[in-house]
């Protein structure tokens, strides 16, 4: 986990007031239970990934919450059944989060996150997929892929730079 720095104090508060309202909800439950103890630290690092660099917890938005899930909360100390369940559980918080008015999105974000949840897992558990090219790299005497009919060396090549 990298460190941003901490949230500001009323930043820190609103976090810890909406995840202890949240916990209070039927809707908490399950996914809570699952997930055990720490579930409430478990969204607490959530949000506070999700809040770095000033942005207010009502205006996250999905990359604030990609980066949050991948890059701070993969790195919670959990067992691996509960880690198994952190998906369901920032979901369900994000839904409710909407739901109660805090946070406009919140179930497009849920939904972001259900579907990055193989994802998550395969992060949190220490494996990393190689990005791997789609297509064969284009060499620099081949024909260049815009259809000019010149080489790539002569034609876009440059055009990158």
């Amino acid at each position: 986990m990298h460190d941003h720095g901490s949230v500001p104090h009323h930043v820190r508060e609103t976090i810890e007031l909406w995840v202890s309202d949240f916990l209070e909800r039927p809707a908490a439950e399950e996914p809570a239970a699952r997930v055990g103890s720490n579930a409430a630290a478990v969204l607490v690092a959530f949000m506070e990934g999700a809040c770095h660099g000033g942005v207010a917890p009502a205006d996250i938005e999905g990359n604030e919450v990609a980066h949050s899930m991948f890059d701070h909360v993969s790195q919670v100390a959990l067992p691996p059944a509960a880690k198994d369940a952190v998906p369901t559980l920032v979901a369900g918080f994000l839904a409710d989060l909407e739901a109660v008015g805090r946070l406009a999105g919140g179930r497009a974000l849920a939904a972001q996150v259900r579907a990055s949840a193989p994802a998550f897992r395969d992060r949190a558990a220490g494996r990393v997929q190689q990005a791997k090219r789609a297509a064969a790299k284009i060499g620099r005497n081949d024909p260049c892929p815009c259809g000019s009919g010149k080489k790539y060396k002569r034609c876009c090549m440059n055009a990158l730079d």
